[in-house]
């Protein structure tokens, strides 16, 4: 299905250098028709810490493919399940060079392998 974003509301608390807050709302000029293959998100009720491997469903447009200076952004909306991640894990080996590292608003998530999944 095809739609195109008709208004979009980011997160208020969104920091540009530090991604924390890194979510935004979008809504569709036409709704999604559900089927087998398109389906409501389910959100958690709970503020419980997820605790490291749990096992989470990720989606965006992010990287696909890196190659070296030239990085391949997906065109359609992708999503896949990872392990969540210790948040020192997670900058040892992803903000090892990031102003502001990981913080304790954000959750990481992924396998810790080069060319791995991740969030």
């Amino acid at each position: 299905q095809v739609r195109q974003v008709k208004a979009t509301r980011v997160h208020p608390d969104f920091n540009m250098l530090g991604y924390e807050s890194g979510i935004v709302l979008m809504q569709l000029d036409i709704p999604l028709e559900y089927n087998a293959a398109v389906r409501p998100v389910c959100l958690s009720n709970s503020t419980e810490t997820l605790s490291s491997s749990y096992l989470c469903t990720v989606s965006g447009w992010g990287i696909i493919k890196e190659s070296g200076s030239s990085d391949f952004a997906s065109r359609r909306l992708q999503q896949t399940g990872v392990p969540v991640l210790e948040n020192e894990i997670c900058e040892r080996n992803y903000y090892f060079s990031h102003p502001g590292g990981i913080t304790a608003r954000m959750l990481s998530a992924g396998f810790v392998s080069v060319g791995g999944q991740d969030s």
